[in-house]
């Protein structure tokens, strides 16, 4: 009961309650989808590049690309598309590298737009709440002719409460919107440092690469395997 007032019959009389209630809804629904988002795609970005590091040291791109592939998280796609753009010369890579890490922070940032707007509207909402909700019990003591400070300072205080209900639900979708904020910000410094180390893997191939046996690698003319070429080429 609020004073003299229920739950229900707050919803009921403030059409505006109804709103931030949806808005409530929206923004745990968002924040958990997001959580767990973070929490499926996570992955140990250093552990990742070791093992590609090791993959890759031989000049033998697709084992690589294997390994890529069957990893999971944003380093991973990150790096499948690294590898498999090799050959296409040093920028185009870069470019491509960019362009890969550009399109995780997007799917990072998805739906972080909701949080953002729910935060700045809903403190808005809840005093457009109170504004009706006062002049609506300053209209009833007009029309019936009885007021009096307890009247008065029951229809505020039921007019406030979209007030509050307006700011719990900011506070919940801003501290929700700064923490993934943060996390965006952390995996893609992770996407550049990988990035980085990527082209140092590479850039040591070919002289690994002319020491090892050939394998599987076809050979190219000039008697030099795909695998080493590529890497010439990516390092022109």
């Amino acid at each position: 009961m609020l004073g003299q007032m229920s739950i229900v019959d707050l919803f009921r009389a403030s059409p505006t309650m109804v709103v931030l209630l949806l808005c409530s809804i929206i923004t745990v629904g968002f924040a958990i989808e997001r959580t767990l988002y973070f929490k499926i795609s996570s992955t140990n970005a250093e552990s990742f590049m070791r093992g590609l590091r090791d993959r890759l040291k031989t000049g033998n791109l697709a084992a690589g690309r294997e390994y890529c592939k069957a990893g999971k998280g944003a380093v991973a796609r990150v790096m499948y598309q690294a590898v498999g753009s090799l050959g296409r010369g040093h920028e185009q890579v870069a470019q491509r590298l960019n362009t890969a890490i550009e399109v995780e922070r997007v799917e990072m940032e998805r739906n972080l737009s909701v949080l953002g707007t729910m935060s700045n509207i809903a403190p808005l909402l809840g005093l457009f709440g109170t504004v009706v909700g006062i002049i609506r019990a300053f209209a009833d003591i007009a029309r019936t002719g009885s007021g009096g400070s307890s009247v008065v300072a029951m229809g505020v205080s039921e007019a406030l409460m979209t007030t509050a209900a307006g700011i719990v639900v900011a506070v919940i979708a801003t501290c929700f919107f700064n923490l993934f904020v943060r996390r965006i910000r952390t995996r893609t410094v992770e996407l550049e440092d990988a990035r980085e180390e990527f082209f140092a893997i590479v850039s040591a191939i070919p002289a690994r690469g002319q020491a090892a046996p050939a394998r599987s690698n076809s050979q190219a003319p000039g008697g030099h395997t795909t695998d080493e070429l590529v890497s010439a080429t990516l390092l022109s």
